[in-house]
């Protein structure tokens, strides 16, 4: 993909702090974009050398803070061409472990979180006839991993959002789609590897991929420039997997 592809494009992506998210971020804006960076502890540090990073801090729990964020971003830029969902909450521990409180902060800051993303900008994205949606849901979608119930159940919930704003919005020119990770290097990846359930099987078979190790954060990042690109005009309402081709098989 050319440095070019992305220039002059204006993308918003959440979670902006997280290693998926800040690399999304980065990645967008070296291939020419202007990128706001929006997460609740981001802050410009996290972005220094790495030229047309706007940061926003924003807590996306909150609705009303989250509108505000949309009209802020298109008031100062002119436009949006993207939004790249990527907000996450670990909860991790075995089912009969996890309280009501642990499932209700994966739910309120992925899945509603991405929700008042994703409506805060559609107004705009329509009016223009054009823009594209990407949301970071998990291979843990369609294969949980036994110790993190929370996040593979509203992974499952992503999917199948996408796959309906595909269906409801494409015909205003906006794409939505979901990038579907298997493990990844990064701080969250460490957690859920720690977290098995005593006799390692939720942890390793986890671990495990058809290539033999876990990706990087740029191979999230590749997938998410990608489809918000216009090599991937006709793709809509999709899920595409970065997971190294799912489990592998331990020799």
């Amino acid at each position: 993909m050319s440095t070019a592809e992305h220039a002059g494009k204006v993308y918003w992506v959440s979670g902006a702090s997280g290693a998926l998210g800040g690399a999304v971020a980065r990645h967008l804006a070296e291939h020419g974009a202007q990128v706001v960076a929006s997460a609740r502890s981001v802050n410009s540090e996290q972005f220094a050398g790495t030229p047309n990073v706007h940061v926003l801090p924003l807590d996306v729990t909150d609705a009303h803070a989250v509108d505000e964020a949309a009209r802020t971003i298109v008031s100062r830029h002119g436009r949006l061409d993207g939004v790249v969902a990527s907000t996450n909450v670990a909860a991790f521990g075995d089912f009969l472990d996890l309280a009501d409180d642990d499932w209700s902060r994966v739910i309120e800051a992925k899945l509603l979180g991405t929700v008042r993303l994703v409506r805060a900008a559609l107004p705009t994205l329509i009016e223009q006839r054009s823009g594209s949606i990407v949301v970071i849901s998990g291979r843990g979608g369609i294969a949980p991993p036994p110790q993190h119930f929370p996040g593979a159940s509203i992974n499952a919930a992503l999917d199948l959002l996408v796959q309906g704003l595909g269906r409801r919005y494409g015909q205003f020119g906006v794409r939505t789609n979901a990038v579907a990770p298997g493990p990844i290097r990064s701080p969250r990846y460490d957690e859920l590897e720690k977290a098995d359930l005593g006799d390692k099987k939720g942890a390793d078979s986890y671990a495990q991929v058809a290539l033999g190790h876990p990706g990087e954060p740029r191979d999230v990042a590749d997938a998410v420039a990608y489809l918000l690109s216009d090599a991937a005009r006709f793709v809509n309402g999709s899920r595409l997997a970065v997971d190294g081709g799912g489990p592998g098989y331990a020799s």
